[in-house]
């Protein structure tokens, strides 16, 4: 094999090992008019935070426990494995602290509750944002 064929080979291996999302985003509603860091959206899918800064409450929607982006999400930002979240969510629903994030079937019936909600807090792959939801933080 000449070298230039062993260096295209490369990069086509290379490619195949890259993870299956192109990068973490939180969205909202696409009238949401708040700014959001990553400590204010931990603080909301942890329960320790309820009210958006526009005064209403907040509504959490999550993906389907062993999808991706969920597990990249709890790592990156909630900062704990499944089982630390489970213990935690038990504690806080025992003493009725807070309420689980909705789970959505998937990505489509995701953007569908977000976009017809102003108080919904959501996230997903970067390739599946369209017009229907608004990005307001990147998790690369």
């Amino acid at each position: 094999m000449n070298k230039v064929a062993a260096i295209v080979c490369t990069l086509l291996l290379s490619t195949l090992s890259f993870n299956s999302f192109s990068g973490l985003v939180v969205i909202v509603n696409p009238d949401f008019n708040a700014e959001l860091d990553v400590a204010d959206v931990r603080k909301y899918f942890l329960g320790k935070s309820h009210q958006l800064p526009n005064g209403k409450k907040v509504q959490l929607f999550d993906l389907p426990i062993g999808d991706d982006n969920r597990d990249a999400f709890r790592k990156q930002v909630l900062k704990k494995s499944e089982s630390r979240l489970n213990t935690h969510w038990a504690k806080m629903l025992f003493s009725s602290k807070a309420q689980l994030p909705t789970v959505a079937k998937n990505v489509d019936e995701l953007k569908e509750i977000i976009s017809q909600n102003s108080n919904a807090i959501g996230y997903m792959d970067s390739v599946d944002v369209d017009g229907s939801v608004k990005v307001i933080l990147s998790l690369d």
